[in-house]
């Protein structure tokens, strides 16, 4: 490796990472000149493990596909001893664990992955048709366009959507002993209301973004002294959803005088493909839909918990959810939240 003093360095690596400790190796092999710089007190990047009384954690990355060419040709697979997993994984949902798998690889586990709530039927049935149209793929023989990741991820559409408000209907509805009729009105209205508006996302957002989450980083500058703990998801969808997740909390109600001043500086600062106008009813009405949905998980969450943790926040979700109609200014929606909740 050059020292950092060195007067010329034909390459230099940023990060050593797996990769840049590849770059580093394929530079020593070939006799070239390099320089590896990295940012932390050590290597490995993303790879990494602390021990702490007796226990491994893992910093990153715990499976290892053994299918990768390029990168068994770098490792010493025998010295590193890995071991097999079976296929599948152990999933916390609510209060307990279930097990999905893939049932064709491990029959033992074919009762816990269909009937586990985790995800839809729907989602099952694409899961296994993926499959079945991967059983006979020779890359050799693809002649198809390439496509990016980003591409290729799930788009969040009415499956996913019906996903979410059906947790007020299954929570909030039945805990009001709303009938069947008013139910499927509930979906119809919901239904038709969303192929009206003819979405078409591009965006890669994140979802439900909490201001709990979010820390103050002083001693970065600009927009980097927001930094962001964690958030639930991710997926291709609206634009808008991260702002609303932000400035329409369901558990604080905050003064909302700067809201419209703040969604139309975003939208005007972001590269966005349809009108303002189409922009704030999309934004409205994911919004109405997420309202509800936590309406329903309040109190799924509390019958679960056998306590009133999170019912204390029914009263701002229902505010929320009131605005955001009201913003809407849908007739259908408008009319159907009426006659539900006045019940």
């Amino acid at each position: 490796m050059s020292s950092p003093l060195a007067s010329h360095t034909d390459i230099i690596i940023l990060g050593a990472g797996p990769a840049g400790l590849a770059c580093a190796l394929k530079c020593q092999q070939l006799g070239r000149e390099y320089l590896l710089i990295e940012g932390s007190n050590r290597i490995g990047g993303r790879l990494g493990s602390l021990y702490e009384d007796g226990y491994i954690f893992d910093l990153g990355f715990q499976v290892y596909n053994s299918a990768y060419v390029n990168t068994n040709r770098l490792l010493d697979l025998d010295e590193l001893n890995l071991k097999y997993f079976k296929p599948g994984a152990a999933v916390h949902y609510g209060n307990s664990f279930q097990i999905v798998s893939d049932p064709l690889r491990d029959i033992s586990k074919v009762f816990s992955t269909i009937f586990s709530n985790i995800t839809t039927v729907s989602d099952k049935l694409k899961i296994l048709s993926l499959k079945n149209s991967l059983s006979n793929y020779n890359i050799e023989e693809d002649k198809t366009d390439d496509i990016t990741t980003l591409k290729f991820l799930k788009q969040y559409d009415f499956s996913s959507f019906t996903v979410e408000i059906a947790e007020f209907a299954d929570f909030y509805l039945s805990e009001k002993n709303i009938g069947k009729d008013v139910v499927d009105e509930f979906f119809y209205i919901w239904k038709s209301e969303f192929e009206n508006l003819n979405f078409n996302w591009d965006s890669f957002v994140h979802k439900d973004f909490e201001l709990s989450n979010l820390m103050h980083l002083s001693q970065r500058d600009g927009h980097l002294k927001c930094g962001i703990l964690d958030f639930q998801n991710a997926f291709i969808g609206f634009s808008g959803w991260d702002v609303f997740s932000l400035l329409e909390n369901p558990r604080i109600y905050f003064d909302d005088k700067d809201n419209d001043e703040l969604i139309e500086y975003y939208f005007n600062k972001t590269n966005q493909n349809l009108s303002f106008k189409e922009f704030l009813t999309q934004y409205y009405f994911l919004n109405t839909a997420r309202q509800s949905r936590i309406i329903g998980r309040w109190i799924n969450l509390d019958k679960k918990n056998k306590n009133n943790n999170y019912s204390k926040y029914l009263g701002v979700t229902f505010k929320r959810l009131e605005k955001s109609l009201y913003n809407l200014q849908n007739e259908k929606l408008s009319k159907l939240y009426e006659k539900i909740i006045s019940r």
